[in-house]
């Protein structure tokens, strides 16, 4: 009963945008979110999350995105959204232990979860970032 309770606190309707290079990730990641109410966004790389971003004129409530990946890193993605959206909230993964990368990669401001990753860690993670007072 008490898993029952977790998951549905974890629900939400809000836009997410996923950015994650890794499509096995990325596919499991917006698989979980979608299964628990939210509209998922994905994109490969920095690049085309500006490009996701740019063509949905409605609101994105929290950006997803792996730090490291090719074209565009996740901090840049994250600097270039928040440009445009203010109230866009970040969450960054990656494989990388956080002080492994370089702070113009990882913001101190920004909220980190390694991967791996399971799909509940996620969920809940997502939740208290949406759910989180400024």
């Amino acid at each position: 009963m008490t898993s029952v309770r977790v998951v549905e606190e974890q629900r939400g309707t809000e836009t997410i945008l996923l950015a994650e290079d890794d499509a096995c990730v990325r596919g499991v990641a917006a698989r979980a979110l979608t299964r628990l109410g939210y509209t998922v966004l994905e994109a490969v790389n920095g690049v085309e999350g500006l490009q996701v971003a740019t063509a949905h004129p409605a609101p994105i409530h929290l950006l997803v995105t792996d730090v490291v990946m090719p074209h565009l890193n996740g901090g840049a993605l994250a600097d270039e959204l928040r440009r445009a959206r203010p109230e866009l909230r970040v969450l960054f993964v990656s494989g990388y232990a956080a002080d492994a990368l370089t702070e113009t990669a990882l913001q101190p401001d920004v909220p980190f979860m390694a991967k791996p990753y399971v799909p509940t860690v996620l969920a809940r993670r997502v939740r208290e970032v949406l759910d989180a007072s400024d």
